[in-house]
């Protein structure tokens, strides 16, 4: 496993994110990149509180993480970058290389969103970002490690519907 995962995950920090892969691998650095949690004391306090203890959270909006995220910080070490959005991963395409692991974990339906996997759902514009993506990249929906991954290749399939 490569050491640097960027997760999409609408829930940020739940039991599959912290019992899935911050124990799992052991993480010791979560960066949770939303503008909306930055701004809020709270849930900032909530979210810092879940993670096991001796798990460092750092929480920036998008434009702190990225102006200030730096892979050689964590090189010894896991990090789980955990973005809310396709868009947000897609905002942060600049920052990825073959040393990530690129992991769509869970994006909830609602209107107007297809079905790619049983915890994953997007709308054509999204697909379009993941197929961007995907063309420098490889991209997996994976719920949790010990599950196999499901590697993202025929979605412009999707666009087409054909799936």
């Amino acid at each position: 496993m490569k050491k640097v995962i960027f997760r999409v995950d609408d829930r940020l920090i739940h039991g599959q994110v912290i019992e899935g892969w911050v124990k799992y691998f052991k993480i010791n650095n979560v960066v949770l990149v939303s503008d909306r949690v930055n701004g809020d004391p709270l849930q900032t306090m909530i979210y810092s509180s879940s993670l096991p203890p001796g798990t460092n959270l750092t929480i920036c909006s998008m434009a702190e993480f990225l102006t200030s995220f730096n892979f050689k910080k964590y090189n010894k070490d896991f990090v789980l970058v955990l973005v809310e959005s396709i868009d947000e991963l897609y905002e942060a395409k600049g920052l990825l290389n073959e040393d990530v692991y690129i992991n769509i974990g869970c994006v909830a339906c609602r209107e107007h969103k297809i079905e790619v996997s049983n915890t994953v759902f997007l709308n054509p514009a999204e697909i379009e970002k993941v197929c961007d993506i995907r063309d420098d990249y490889e991209v997996f929906i994976h719920k949790v490690p010990w599950e196999t991954s499901v590697e993202i290749r025929n979605f412009t399939d999707l666009l087409e519907g054909n799936l």
